[in-house]
C-alpha cells in the first residue's frame, strides 16, 4: 500500500476525496489529514514512516499551499506532490509548476480523474521501489565484496610479511580505509575466542561449524553498531574474532572504550547463543605501522585471560616500551636469516634481541618472544603448502605462551620453532622449484586485487626477477602477467552473473582503478563487453 496525506482547511473537501473511490483497491491509504501546511509540517517531521504523496489545496490559511511545498521540497524532496486548484488559480499554479510540482487536480475532484492519476503513480512508485530495491541489493553486495577484502587485508597487515610502506597506503585507500591511514592515529587490537559449555552441543558436536558461523556474525553485528572498529577473521582460527579499534580520545577513555566493547560481545555471546568466551585487549599503537605490535599485545592479553573475565582489560601495560626493541630492520633480519637456512645468524639476532646481560621483565620478554613467532607464522604460510602442522605448533605456542615460567624454557621454544621453519624452507628449496613456485602462485590467488608486480615478488620471496618469470611459468603454464589477467577477468566475470554490481565496483574489486580500462581488458579477454556478458549469463539463466 502507498500511503497519502490530505491537506486541505475544508473537512468537507477532504471527506469528499476520501468518499471519491476504494482506495485500498486503488492500492493507496490515507494515512494522515491536515487542515494547513503548518500542521502537515508538523506531521511530516513526527512521522514514523512518511507519505509517498502528499495531495494539498493551494489556497490555505496559517501556510498557504506554496509555501508548504516550498518546504516541502527543500525537507522531503522525495515526496510527490499533487495540487489541488480551482479554476482562478493559475498565478498559484505556476509557481507550483517552478517547485516541480507536475501533477494537479482540479476542484471538485472528479472521481475518473483521481484514478486515473493515481494508477499513473501507482506504476511510477512501483518502479521506484523496485529500483530501489535493486540499488539496496547492490549496496549489500558491494558492502559484502568490500568487507571481505577488508578483513583479509586487516588480517594481512598484522600476520604476514610486511609489504611496503606505499602498497599499505595504496591498499588502505583503495578499500575505502583511508581513515586508518593517519600519522598519529591511536588504535588498539581486540580478540574473542568462543567456548563451548560441556555439553552445550550434545548430539549437534557435527556442526559446531554452524556456532561458529553464527558467533562470527554476531560479532560483525556488534561491531558494525560502533563507528571505529573494524572486525576481522582469521580462517585457522574459527573460534575466533579480531577487531581493530580506533582510539578517538585519551588512552584512559580508549581503555574504558575497549572494555566495554569487549564486555558488549561476551554479554551477546552468552545471551543469544549461550557460548562462554575469553577475550583480549591490546595496548594502545600510534598508526598501522605499529600494528604487529598492537596485534602481539592483544594476543598476549587473551593467552592470559580466563573465562570469568577477570584479565579482559590490558593487563600488559608497558608492554609496548619494549617494542623499540623488535623493529623492522629485526623482522627483516629473522626473515632472512630464516629464508637463507642461516642457523648462526638468526642465532646472533636472537641473541640481540634478548641480551643475557639485560635485566628485562618477564611480560616484556614473552611479549618479544611473541613477536618472534608472529613471524614464523608469516614464513610457515610462505613455504609450508598442503600441510598445516607447523601453523598448528606455532598457534599452540601463542596460546600458551603467557604460561612459560622461564625465560630459557621460552628461548627453547623458539629455537625449537625455528628448526621447524628451516626445515619447511629447506624442503622448498629442494623440490626443483615446483615448492617456490606454489607458494607464489598461492601469494598472487590471494592479492590478484591489489597491484603486484614480478619485480615486488621476487624481492619478497628472495628470487632472481628472472629466474622467478621461468619458474612460474613452467610452474602454471602461462606468463605471470597472463596468469594475473586470468585471475582477474575470472572474478569479474563471476561478479557479473552472480550479483547486480555496478562495472565501476567490480572494476575496484579485481584489481583495476579505472573501469574503461577494465572494460577494455575485459573485451579483450571474453570478445565482448562486461555489459554484454552480463546480459548473456541473465538471458541463459533465466532460459
Amino acid at each position: 500500500m502507498y500511503r497519502v496525506m490530505l491537506v486541505d482547511d475544508e473537512a468537507g473537501v477532504r471527506n469528499s476525496i476520501r468518499a471519491k473511490i476504494d482506495w485500498e483497491s486503488a492500492g493507496f491509504v490515507i494515512a494522515y489529514e491536515a487542515s494547513d501546511g503548518e500542521e502537515a509540517l508538523r506531521m511530516l517531521a513526527e512521522a514514523v514512516v512518511r507519505p509517498d504523496i502528499v495531495i494539498s489545496d493551494i489556497r490555505m490559511p496559517k501556510m498557504d499551499g506554496i509555501t508548504f511545498i516550498r518546504a516541502c521540497k527543500e525537507a522531503y524532496p522525495e515526496l510527490r506532490v499533487i495540487v489541488l486548484s480551482g479554476y482562478s488559480d493559475f498565478d498559484y499554479m505556476k509557481s507550483a509548476i517552478q517547485l516541480g510540482v507536475k501533477d494537479y487536480l482540479l476542484k471538485p475532484v472528479v472521481r475518473a480523474e483521481l484514478s486515473s492519476l493515481l494508477e499513473k503513480l501507482a506504476g511510477e512508485l512501483k518502479e521506484e521501489r523496485l529500483l530501489e530495491g535493486e540499488r539496496q541489493r547492490e549496496k549489500v553486495q558491494r558492502n559484502q565484496q568490500l568487507r571481505q577484502m577488508q578483513e583479509h587485508f586487516l588480517l594481512q597487515l598484522v600476520k604476514e610479511e610486511g609489504v611496503g610502506e606505499s602498497a599499505v597506503r595504496d591498499r588502505l585507500h583503495h578499500l575505502q580505509l583511508a581513515k586508518l591511514d593517519g600519522e598519529a592515529l591511536s588504535l588498539r587490537f581486540a580478540t574473542l575466542e568462543m567456548r563451548l559449555p560441556p555439553g552445550r552441543l550434545r548430539s549437534w558436536e557435527g556442526r559446531r561449524d554452524l556456532l561458529q558461523l553464527a558467533f562470527r556474525m554476531l560479532c560483525r553485528e556488534t561491531a558494525d553498531k560502533r563507528e571505529d572498529v573494524y572486525p576481522f577473521y582469521d580462517v585457522g582460527h574459527p573460534s575466533m574474532m579480531f577487531f581493530l579499534l580506533v582510539d578517538t580520545g585519551s588512552k584512559e577513555s580508549g581503555d574504558a572504550a575497549a572494555e566495554q566493547f569487549v564486555r558488549e560481545l561476551r554479554r551477546n555471546a552468552a545471551m543469544y547463543l549461550r557460548l562462554e568466551s575469553v577475550g583480549g585487549i591490546g595496548e594502545p599503537v600510534s598508526g598501522w605501522r605499529e600494528a604487529k605490535n598492537g596485534y602481539a599485545s592483544c594476543m598476549l592479553a587473551w593467552s592470559r585471560e580466563t573465562i570469568d573475565g577477570s584479565a579482559t582489560a590490558s593487563t600488559q601495560q608497558g608492554v609496548l616500551d619494549w617494542a623499540q626493541s623488535f623493529t623492522a630492520e629485526t623482522e627483516r633480519r629473522l626473515i632472512q636469516a630464516i629464508e637463507t637456512l642461516n642457523r648462526q645468524a638468526f642465532s646472533a639476532q636472537l641473541l640481540e634481541l634478548f641480551p643475557s646481560n639485560r635485566d628485562m621483565p618477564m611480560f616484556a620478554f614473552t611479549f618479544l618472544a611473541l613477536r618472534v613467532i608472529l613471524t614464523f607464522g608469516s614464513l610457515a604460510k610462505k613455504f609450508e603448502l598442503g600441510d598445516t602442522s607447523l601453523q598448528q605448533v606455532l598457534w599452540n605456542c601463542q596460546a600458551s605462551i603467557a604460561t612459560y615460567r622461564s625465560r630459557e624454557e621460552v628461548l627453547a621454544q623458539i629455537e625449537r620453532i625455528a628448526d621447524l621453519v628451516m626445515d619447511a624452507v629447506r624442503n622448498s628449496r629442494t623440490s626443483s622449484g615446483q615448492l617456490q613456485a606454489e607458494a607464489v602462485r598461492n601469494y598472487v590467488d590471494e592479492n590478484y586485487p591489489y597491484e603486484l608486480t614480478l619485480s615486488q615478488l621476487a624481492s619478497m620471496f628472495h628470487m632472481n626477477e628472472t629466474y622467478l618469470s621461468g619458474l612460474f611459468k613452467q610452474n602454471a603454464g602461462v606468463t605471470f602477467s597472463d596468469y594475473l589477467t586470468r585471475l582477474r577477468m575470472t572474478r569479474a566475470a563471476e561478479l557479473l552473473s552472480e550479483t547486480d554490481l555496478k562495472l565501476t565496483d567490480i572494476a575496484m574489486l579485481v584489481g583495476y582503478s579505472s573501469s574503461s580500462y577494465f572494460s577494455t581488458s575485459f573485451k579483450k579477454y571474453y570478445g565482448c563487453s562486461p555489459k554484454e556478458y552480463r546480459e548473456k549469463r541473465q538471458t541463459t539463466n533465466e532460459s
